[in-house]
């Protein structure tokens, strides 16, 4: 109980000051020197502008399949952070030691604090005063949305993939619906409960949310995403569709650009200096990258703070995802094959990312993103035309020249354009903690199971693999660790 309390306390401080107080005072409601409360529906809505979702070095990015590990750096890493990287990629089962709190549950940015704000605004925002009724209402939705996103975060770090036959029994998360710092119960309800709760949070936010204004703002085209993208981790691929097909109606309602950066201009190296080019890159990000506001690919920012200057040159994406790319990919461009302030190349074509060097990834809702998944479900439903239409829609922002096709032998091949696609997600988001969410839901998947490779590995400078850790079922899932069930009332934790 004490941690969560802890937490959520800090997120109930930081509420306060964001508030605002009415200019008028009424009788019995003259606000205590010194103390400002949320009163005016114009409150709410500051609050919610200023509770935008963020992560610092995001379990997922150390934990994908895509990843690599390189010596000497990686175990040089020292301190309670890094050494909680290294055993994320070694996937232990212990990350945290015995006096330690979780960084899920703790960092500042996350979906714990964030999760408390969205439910002051629930919990309170229809009683607010000054505002109309359809305002509160799309306050209220926004919020909704946001609790959603907050509790599929918080299943995707500590629960088991999503598995139809045993969800009623799974353990799943604590029912955080109050902004009650004096929260005692945290007893974990089942899986199939918190899917339920992300869904219907989401499903009832759609009627009164908004079109698409600003990339950190919930728009229902955000909320319709994000259905499709839990219907997915529940191998729903049918409903999943529904949902972005309606992202899709949504993204040509936007108020703000929405469209696909091309890469054969924005990353072309013989043409760096163009207009529009992200280029050059030192070794420390692309230096006209655009920010995330400014992002056109992007629905709703959610950023994954990485840069750590002790660890810059340990983690790099696996030979094996180095050979998917072809030789007119331009996506890396956003990768650097060198060691930083070196000439030196890392060995067997592996790379780490450069952009987002200092701003980070962004892990939100993006239309890249939507392509892939209607693609995807496209794919499995049998339309392997338009699947590969909306794959080259993708590829052709992305690959130079004819390669930008998909080959005819897999467009028509069920299965094989399947995998492409998979493997077109990793080409994608490799070093963003995306491809985590798809081992989950590929984990139990009947055919693509043996898509994930299980194994990491760590490399020599000569490009030798000096260890190797196997992923465990279990693992999918964090545990919470010792300090965390010991102050947290009824805690269960996870095998």
């Amino acid at each position: 109980m004490k941690i969560f309390k802890k937490y959520i306390l800090r997120s109930a401080v930081l509420f306060a000051l964001l508030s605002q107080v009415s200019c008028k005072k009424e009788f019995l409601e003259v606000i205590p020197k010194g103390q400002t409360i949320a009163v005016n529906t114009e409150d709410y809505e500051k609050i919610l502008n200023a509770n935008y979702l963020s992560n610092s070095f995001n379990a997922s990015v150390y934990r994908g399949d895509e990843m690599a590990g390189l010596q000497p750096d990686f175990d040089n890493m020292a301190g309670n952070l890094l050494r909680r990287q290294q055993r994320l990629f070694r996937y232990e089962d212990r990350v945290y030691d015995a006096d330690q709190l979780p960084d899920e549950i703790t960092d500042e940015s996350n979906y714990i604090r964030k999760l408390y704000l969205f439910n002051k605004v629930i919990n309170e925002v229809m009683d607010s005063k000054g505002g109309t009724e359809s305002q509160k209402m799309a306050l209220l939705a926004e919020a909704k949305a946001g609790r959603a996103i907050c509790n599929f975060m918080f299943l995707s770090d500590f629960t088991k993939p999503y598995n139809a036959t045993t969800a009623a029994t799974d353990l799943g998360i604590p029912n955080l619906i109050v902004a009650d710092v004096n929260l005692r119960d945290f007893k974990r309800e089942t899986l199939q409960q918190g899917y339920d709760r992300v869904i219907k949070d989401l499903t009832d936010a759609l009627p009164d949310l908004d079109v698409l204004t600003h990339r950190r703002k919930i728009s229902k085209l955000a909320a319709e995403f994000y259905l499709a993208r839990v219907y997915m981790a529940m191998s729903n691929f049918s409903t999943a569709k529904v949902h972005l097909d309606a992202a899709f109606a949504e993204v040509s309602k936007s108020a703000i650009p929405m469209e696909l950066y091309d890469y054969s201009v924005v990353l072309n190296p013989d043409d760096p200096d163009a207009a529009g080019s992200w280029l050059p890159d030192s070794g420390f990000g692309l230096d006209n990258e655009p920010l995330a506001a400014n992002n056109t690919e992007i629905i709703y920012n959610i950023t994954a703070g990485w840069f750590q200057l002790q660890a810059i040159d340990a983690f790099v994406f696996s030979p094996e995802t180095a050979n998917l790319y072809g030789a007119t990919d331009r996506r890396l461009n956003l990768y650097t094959p060198y060691l930083i302030f070196s000439n030196e190349t890392y060995p067997k074509s592996m790379r780490r990312r450069t952009s987002g060097f200092f701003t980070g990834t962004d892990v939100g809702p993006s239309l890249p993103d939507l392509y892939l998944m209607l693609a995807e479900c496209k794919a499995r439903a049998n339309d392997l035309a338009g699947a590969v239409a909306d794959l080259e829609i993708l590829r052709e922002k992305r690959v130079s020249g004819t390669a930008a096709k998909v080959p005819s032998n897999i467009a028509s091949n069920q299965e094989a354009l399947v995998r492409f696609i998979l493997d077109e997600r990793i080409r994608e988001f490799a070093i963003t903690g995306l491809r985590w969410s798809d081992m989950r839901r590929l984990s139990l998947d009947p055919v693509y199971s043996n898509h994930i490779n299980y194994t990491h590995k760590i490399y020599n400078g000569n490009g030798n693999v000096v260890s190797t850790y196997q992923l465990k079922p279990e693992r999918f899932a964090l545990k919470f660790g010792e300090r965390m069930l010991k102050e947290s009332n009824g805690l269960e934790e996870n095998p």
